[in-house]
């Protein structure tokens, strides 16, 4: 799990107990001076991972239709029939070579949002596709497809369409070790933005009192 993952957790299972100081000690000069101290670090915190200003609220978003675009494009390039040979019919590889040219579309994008997005959300997630892709380099690179220094994938098209439809399953399939570590990168994403949006929202705010 992501540090940043355990930082949402930890101010999230800090609300009810900030919520109750506040209702209980109202006045009360230390308990203040805590709650400020706790508002400053909070801020400070968020704004480390890119999360706290208002600034950021179209970053955060444009990263979860990235993420959400990249899911859907995973779930695509997964489907079972895009690997099949039709009986007495020839394998028609155009479907799969699209579904993966929309794949590494939807993947540069979520690089660049994040990179947009900045902060330590973009420092966690940017190593954590990068690691994916040096754990499946050979297959990868077989195939055609390579990391880019800014962390973005290349295909080269001609030679991807001469990648026999094996090779690519084995890297696009549903069993791919490949496909299956870039969803544990970007299911946690969705999961920490909608922390964020929770965070932001006029449930509470960092003091844990109600709007």
């Amino acid at each position: 799990m992501s540090t940043i993952y355990n930082s949402y957790e930890y101010y999230e299972g800090n609300q009810s107990l900030l919520s109750m100081l506040n209702k209980k000690k109202t006045g009360n000069k230390l308990i203040n001076q805590i709650i400020a101290d706790n508002e400053t670090a909070y801020k400070k915190k968020m704004e480390s991972m890119g999360i706290y200003t208002d600034s950021s609220k179209d970053k955060y978003s444009n990263v979860a239709k990235a993420s959400d675009s990249l899911l859907d494009a995973i779930e695509d390039v997964t489907k079972e029939e895009l690997y099949k040979v039709q009986e007495g019919k020839e394998y028609d590889k155009s479907p799969l070579l699209k579904s993966i040219t929309n794949f590494v579309t939807a993947y540069n994008n979520e690089i660049t949002s994040l990179n947009n997005c900045g902060g330590a959300l973009n420092q966690e997630f940017a190593k954590e596709f990068k690691t994916s892709f040096t754990a499946n380099k050979d297959a990868l690179e077989e195939i055609r497809i390579t990391l880019d220094d800014d962390g973005k994938l290349t295909i080269n098209q001609e030679k991807l369409s001469g990648a026999p439809g094996n090779k690519l399953k084995t890297v696009f399939g549903d069993n791919s070790g490949y496909i299956k570590s870039v969803t544990a990168s970007v299911d946690p994403i969705n999961d920490i933005l909608g922390k964020v949006r929770a965070l932001r929202s006029s449930n509470y705010n960092s003091k844990g009192i109600m709007f």
